[in-house]
């Protein structure tokens, strides 16, 4: 039983630990693209959640040119916008949207208090 009980362990953890390169974002519908974000989030220790949420409305503004098209689209400023979202990382896995982030335009910048 012990033996059961820390194979059991070791599967648990792995599982965990592979999510990050081996879960590829579904992308197309905003409920799809929401549900991998939420999984992905789960597996996160907190300060890899505030880079990757970053990473995240770091894609979702790298195609506006101006405070208009932000003014001009509600859901732009009060939430994610899972729709645009997944549209750029579908079929990316964690440290592909973490790339795409780091090579848009549009900087985020995270700081937490301590």
């Amino acid at each position: 039983m012990k033996h059961l009980l820390i194979a059991l362990s070791i599967l648990m953890l792995s599982a965990c630990a592979s999510t990050k390169s081996d879960f590829r974002f579904d992308g197309s519908t905003p409920e799809s693209t929401q549900a991998g974000v939420n999984k992905v989030l789960k597996t996160l220790k907190s300060q890899d959640v505030m880079r990757f949420i970053g990473a995240l409305i770091t894609i979702q503004f790298s195609d506006v040119q101006s405070a208009e098209d932000v003014l001009g689209d509600p859901t732009m400023m009060n939430e994610m916008n899972y729709f645009i979202i997944g549209k750029k990382i579908d079929g990316l896995n964690y440290y592909e949207v973490l790339e795409l982030a780091s090579t848009s335009s549009s900087k985020v910048e995270v700081s937490v208090a301590k």
